[in-house]
């Protein structure tokens, strides 16, 4: 709120993503799995970047991974 943005964290609790992993992962079809395209994190990061955001990845304390999707707060409505 103090910069005028919205933060969504969403966490896993699954092995998270290895360092090497962090600096590919948002680029189009980048995959580590053997089914899929490697689009699906592209499109967010892509959408994210549009309106005026970000995404990012951290390791989730404990174990897993954290994502964070930030996004410009809309300005307050007046009636």
């Amino acid at each position: 709120p103090e910069r005028g943005r919205v933060a969504v964290d969403v966490r896993d609790t699954g092995p998270g993503v290895p360092e090497e992993v962090r600096a590919r992962i948002f680029l189009p079809f980048y995959t580590t799995r053997s089914m899929g395209t490697g689009l699906g994190l592209a499109v967010v990061k892509r959408v994210a970047e549009t309106h005026g955001g970000e995404v990012s990845v951290r390791d989730a304390p404990g174990g897993g991974a954290v994502f964070t999707l930030e996004l410009p707060a809309a300005p307050a409505q007046t009636p």
